[in-house]
């Protein structure tokens, strides 16, 4: 695949999260004489972006970066006019390697920003009907690979009507939400080589192609593609009958379900995206 593209991951009304994926080349494996091991030509999320609208019209951008994870920048905007005391920009921070917190509330919206351990921090957003965490952490085998990091995200329904809802979301991940009990799994790459090219890009589990989710690089925080719910006020579930993926039953739904991308693989083959 191309490197750092910024693709959408949900898609609500009042609330887009995107992602920036970029190529990387990291190991699997020990070193010692009998460790099993193997080069990946893959990639992983390098930044989240997410835009939401609050109860009180305030427009929220927050950016989250793998390799600055001790920090978020938070902008507010109401009708294109800052505020919070007039900075584009507030800055939530943690210490960057003793276990700290910290929290912002913007009416409905509440950022949360925790740092675990040395190796681990966790941004944590919620705006009533959805629940974002993206955790920065160390890429496995850390010492073979540098300790780059990577982000994983998981997104989580707070409500049961977040379903029912006149405005389904959608997204690589978002789309997982449709209440029909049922997963589907899309292409998986082949690990068993000594040297992997990941290629899946979620090909039958998700609507349409992997291209179709993108959006500008030199925005990342639009909510403009192809399946966004942004602005919508109705909006079906994804027509799952037209995918190829292979189907799990999952049983009845619950508000703290939740999907997400994580691990090594690229884009999102492979991935818990179903």
């Amino acid at each position: 695949g191309r490197n750092n593209p910024v693709y959408a991951l949900l898609s609500a009304r009042h609330l887009a999260v995107n992602a920036l994926f970029a190529l990387q080349t990291f190991v699997m494996g020990g070193t010692c004489e009998r460790c099993s091991f193997k080069t990946v030509h893959g990639s992983f999320i390098k930044a989240v972006y997410v835009r939401t609208l609050t109860s009180a019209g305030k427009t929220v951008r927050f950016a989250y970066l793998a390799d600055a994870p001790s920090r978020a920048a938070i902008t507010t905007e109401v009708d294109g006019v800052d505020v919070r005391g007039g900075a584009v920009h507030t800055e939530a921070e943690v210490s960057t390697s003793t276990p700290d917190a910290t929290q912002y509330v913007i009416d409905d919206v509440t950022l949360n920003l925790a740092r675990k351990h040395a190796r681990e921090a966790m941004l944590t957003i919620s705006n009533g009907e959805f629940e974002v965490q993206a955790t920065s952490r160390f890429l496995s085998w850390s010492k073979q690979n540098n300790n780059k990091k990577r982000i994983d995200v998981a997104i989580k329904p707070l409500k049961l009507g977040v379903v029912a809802s006149p405005v389904a979301p959608h997204g690589l991940i978002g789309q997982t939400f449709d209440g029909d009990k049922t997963a589907i799994d899309g292409a998986i790459d082949d690990y068993s080589p000594s040297e992997v090219y990941t290629k899946a890009m979620g090909e039958g589990a998700i609507e349409g192609t992997a291209e179709e989710y993108e959006v500008r690089a030199s925005d990342p925080f639009s909510d403009a593609f192809k399946y966004s719910r942004y602005h919508s006020l109705a909006a079906s579930p994804r027509d799952t009958s037209k995918l190829a993926g292979v189907r799990r039953a999952t049983g009845p739904f619950a508000p703290t379900g939740a999907a997400g991308i994580n691990g090594d693989a690229t884009m999102f083959g492979g991935q818990n995206v179903y």
